[in-house]
């Protein structure tokens, strides 16, 4: 298929735009119900029902996009859902039904447009549009990186009622944004529409997929305690919101340079995508280790300066393996299939897990526990590919 038009600016943009409303919606989730006395356990278990609504949804998303191609709208109605949950979430007052029930909107919303975007840049790659996805994320990372940065300082000196008018601003910027970009093209005909339950049946006969599905859960039971419980780790060293931001801004702009890297590293070795998705889950399981042992302020940011190798490695990667395993009529639900299963699914048992860990042991031993999870995720990929070529 032939090359059309170049959406790399225009999709940068977008990708600016939803990663700030997830920096503000879902990254601080836990500093809000640390400001309600949630202790380390009943965090695990709210943020568990918010990763078991993703997990579910997720694969929705993209069965939708693919059958319907609706790309745009489901991102404006989701944004603005997302907004109506962050409010919920912060007048809730601590009430236990209230919060949970925020988060799991939270996580439906703001979390799955993620991936819905990511699945969106799959299709159109596919349709033959200019579209650099690698470089494109990297401009969400360092809107995420200045977000975080500034929603921290705002946090700790006025508290999370100021990210509402923020997320408000940010919808208006995304109609604005999405309206100039192109839905998918409906590549599943009335003849050949596939039903959700044959879609996942023909992805569970794909080996290779369903080991880096695998993988990917056992990695997230890993990254979930980052994800989680890092506010918490700070906190417990003396730290605040404005160093939560702090943290949250060194990961993000490390994630920048490896982004626009990776296009050239993927053209200068020629291996399959799956093995930068094997490189990301061992980076994850060095980076959680190191955080577990770090003692000091000074240490935690210089150790958040890996996950660029970690994120932006096995998400960048993430795009290219669906590219490359997968129907193209199946793109949008296979990236978001292994997403709520690999990411979401394994948030829900790791976020369980973790804060039940915490709770009897500590925040930081429970991360030298889990980090295991990121090490056995990438030699399960590279497992699954000496298979595939024997």
């Amino acid at each position: 298929m032939g090359k059309k038009g170049n959406l790399n600016g225009r999709f940068l943009c977008l990708q600016a735009i939803v990663v700030m409303t997830s920096c503000v919606g879902n990254s601080f989730i836990t500093p809000i119900l640390q400001r309600f006395g949630y202790e380390p356990f009943q965090i695990g278990v709210t943020m568990t029902c918010a990763a078991i609504t993703a997990a579910v949804a997720k694969p929705l998303w993209g069965y939708l996009n693919d059958r319907f191609a609706c790309a745009k709208q489901l991102a404006v109605a989701g944004t603005a859902l997302g907004c109506a949950a962050y409010a919920l979430l912060v007048y809730s007052g601590g009430q236990r039904v209230l919060t949970a029930l925020a988060a799991m909107l939270l996580y439906l919303t703001f979390l799955c447009i993620m991936g819905l975007v990511d699945s969106w840049a799959v299709r159109l790659i596919s349709d033959g549009w200019t579209l650099n996805y690698a470089i494109t994320r990297a401009g969400g990372s360092l809107s995420y990186a200045f977000m975080a940065a500034g929603f921290g300082v705002v946090m700790a000196d006025f508290g999370p009622k100021p990210g509402l008018p923020v997320l408000c601003v940010l919808l208006v910027l995304l109609v604005v944004t999405v309206w100039s970009l192109p839905n998918p093209k409906r590549t599943v005909g009335q003849a050949r529409a596939v039903s959700m339950p044959q879609a996942l049946r023909v992805l569970a006969h794909n080996r290779v997929f369903v080991l880096a599905v695998v993988a990917y859960f056992l990695c997230s039971i890993t990254s979930s305690a980052f994800d989680s419980f890092f506010s918490v780790m700070v906190t417990g060293l003396g730290g605040t919101e404005e160093q939560v931001g702090i943290g949250l801004f060194c990961q993000a702009v490390s994630e920048v340079p490896v982004m626009f890297a990776y296009s050239a590293l993927r053209r200068r070795i020629h291996c399959p995508a799956a093995y930068f998705l094997a490189a990301g889950m061992a980076f994850f399981g060095l980076k959680t280790l190191a955080l577990g042992l770090a003692d000091s302020f000074a240490m935690v940011f210089a150790v958040n300066l890996l996950h660029g190798l970690c994120y932006a490695t096995l998400m960048a990667g993430c795009v290219d393996f669906v590219l490359e395993t997968v129907p193209v009529e199946l793109l949008a639900t296979a990236h978001l299939l292994y997403s709520a299963v690999g990411n979401s699914l394994g948030a829900v048992v790791g976020n369980a897990l973790n804060g039940g860990i915490a709770q009897v042991i500590g925040v930081q031993p429970m991360m030298v526990v889990v980090s295991t999870g990121g090490f056995v995720g990438a030699l399960l990929v590279v497992y699954a590919m000496k298979r595939r070529t024997t």
